[in-house]
């Protein structure tokens, strides 16, 4: 018997069953799966980008001492750096020192240094950030560098700083006030394994 003779069949004897209903259909019971319950999908955890461990940006401030003047010296200069916007990584401060000599004429390259950033967050901890000689051009500075001990050991490191405030400060050094400090902008803290 044919599939619809056996339907025709069906409705004469006053019923039209699944079994009607598979056959016009061309499924099977066997076939046939129960609805799965939705699972309700997980929390999704922020993305962290393949191989890099910190992204910041945040401010710094420089003292000189002796002040920086017309006359060429040996200076030694006090960075305090505050990393305190990231997209990537613990918010944290940094503290370098260099000597160079200098004057009021802005430099085209500045000396090595190491800076200690310490992480403000529950894990806390340090990493030691070992700076090659920094490029400046005008007021930005980039350097570049590695973790050379602590958190983020052997991470390759880039930053990138505006000194707002020593551009201006040239011309009053220039015409004879000595330069004490600067201020700025780190631009970008990048640290990647």
């Amino acid at each position: 018997m044919s599939a619809t003779a056996r339907i025709t069949a069906g409705r004469r004897a006053g019923t039209f069953g699944i079994a009607a209903l598979l056959l016009l259909t061309g499924a099977s019971l066997t076939t046939a799966q129960p609805a799965k319950a939705a699972v309700p999908a997980k929390a999704a955890k922020p993305a962290k980008a393949a191989g890099i461990d910190v992204e910041c940006l945040g401010s710094f401030s420089r003292t000189f001492s002796p002040a920086i003047t017309l006359t060429p010296q040996s200076v030694t200069g006090t960075a305090t750096y505050t990393y305190n916007t990231c997209a990537i990584g613990s918010t944290g401060s940094g503290s370098a020192s260099s000597t160079l000599t200098i004057s009021c004429i802005p430099l085209a390259a500045g000396p090595p240094e190491t800076e200690t950033v310490t992480w403000l967050d529950p894990t806390g901890g340090s990493s030691v950030i070992t700076w090659s000689q920094p490029t400046v051009v005008a007021q930005t500075i980039v350097f570049t560098g590695t973790v050379t001990s602590g958190r983020y050991l052997g991470d390759a490191a880039t930053k990138i700083t505006s000194g707002v405030s020593y551009v201006g400060s040239v011309i009053g050094c220039l015409l004879g006030t000595p330069i004490s400090g600067t201020t700025g902008l780190v631009d970008s803290l990048l640290l990647t394994s």
